[in-house]
């Protein structure tokens, strides 16, 4: 009888591995398709007739986000709290009265806020001590973003926090506030929330080309166009086009897409903007394929030059790119918070109407694009 030759413990531990891995592949497709399922059914129930599917479709989207928000306040707070307490980053002032603000708002106790941010609930009392009209200390550890100095501070902060919570309507606002005592009327509260809810980066200087760029010198003399691309909530990829006016910073036309622009959706945009505005003498693009062939070939008939970005150099679209930095933050698509094309454009028409008329721009002297325009 001949005897089975003994099995080497390595390559047993290597099967374990590899089938371990599989199944860990397997675990995450299946999340992948959950997510994109899940999303094909609340866009399918959000494009109903029936308005009772529609907000119903809302109902599970906002419950969702809720408790997808609530796990990644888990697993931040879980690594966090590996860190020795007294080696901890410290929470900015502002960020110190953003904590009272959800504290008073969800009625939390010291302890239970102090647990979410881990912070002892002595240093929950001792930031609160900081904002009560009797404190005395020289200093404060708590300053909100923009100060609150005055009333009309309190009020405008208060306003932006309704925004946050998607409270109502700029009319809806200013009655609710009229019979809580405030006087303010509903076009204030509009000018109010249009308002950026944080201050934005100032973009890195970038060394000056090697070559003698094109400058605009009037309106219409120098265009520019470029796309972006932004994540949907629960997979899928929206993306924006711009025709965009280099000497006053304006926005001509923004078009927004399901996928990813092509030339020919580039040249209907650009003959848009044309039959609109009149044409440029230049055109600035990068190198990417939506801005080559029918796209190029509708910039030859219309006699624009079309130059090119340099490849690494960012500063031939420089100003393109700070308009696409600052309408992402005035209209908060840094996060996936939406789930249709349609709820992308509901952002984008309020952020471009603050962007190219209430917005003072630096580059412009403190004029807004629309008074440069």
């Amino acid at each position: 009888m001949q005897a089975c030759a003994p099995v080497d413990p390595s390559r047993l531990r290597s099967l374990r591995d590899a089938a371990s891995r599989v199944a860990l592949q397997a675990l995450l497709s299946a999340h992948d398709l959950l997510g994109h399922a899940t999303g094909r059914h609340l866009r399918d129930a959000r494009a109903q007739d029936d308005p009772l599917c529609a907000l119903s479709a809302r109902l599970e989207e906002a419950e969702l986000k809720a408790r997808l928000a609530w796990d990644i306040v888990e697993l931040l707070r879980a690594r966090l709290g590996k860190i020795p307490e007294g080696r901890r980053p410290y929470y900015s002032p502002a960020q110190r009265f953003r904590i009272l603000e959800l504290k008073r708002l969800l009625g939390w106790t010291r302890a239970e806020a102090a647990t979410t941010f881990l912070v002892c609930p002595n240093t929950v009392g001792n930031w609160e001590a900081q904002v009560r009209p009797g404190a005395t200390t020289i200093g404060s550890t708590v300053k909100p973003t923009p100060p609150v100095v005055r009333m009309k501070d309190a009020v405008r902060s208060f306003i932006q926090t309704l925004k946050r919570l998607g409270f109502g309507s700029d009319d809806v606002l200013a009655m609710t506030l009229v019979r809580a005592g405030w006087k303010i009327s509903a076009r204030t509260v509009g000018r109010i929330l249009r308002e950026p809810l944080r201050p934005e980066p100032v973009p890195p200087a970038e060394p000056p080309p090697s070559q003698r760029p094109v400058k605009a010198s009037f309106v219409h003399h120098v265009w520019m166009a470029d796309c972006s691309e932004v994540r949907a909530f629960l997979g899928g990829t929206f993306h924006m086009a711009a025709i965009f006016d280099a000497f006053s910073r304006v926005p001509l036309l923004i078009g927004t897409f399901e996928h990813r622009p092509d030339s020919a959706d580039m040249k209907a945009l650009f003959l848009k903007a044309a039959a609109r505005f009149g044409k440029p003498r230049y055109l600035i693009t990068d190198l990417g394929p939506e801005f080559k062939g029918a796209f190029r070939n509708a910039l030859q008939r219309a006699a624009v030059v079309q130059r090119f970005r340099r490849k690494g150099y960012v500063a031939g679209t420089a100003r393109l790119e700070s308009f696409w930095r600052t309408l992402k933050n005035i209209a908060d698509l840094r996060l996936p918070l939406f789930l249709t094309l349609e709820d992308l454009e509901r952002r984008l028409a309020p952020a471009l109407a603050h962007y190219t008329y209430f917005r003072p721009h630096r580059g412009l002297h403190g004029a807004t694009p629309a008074e440069a325009f």
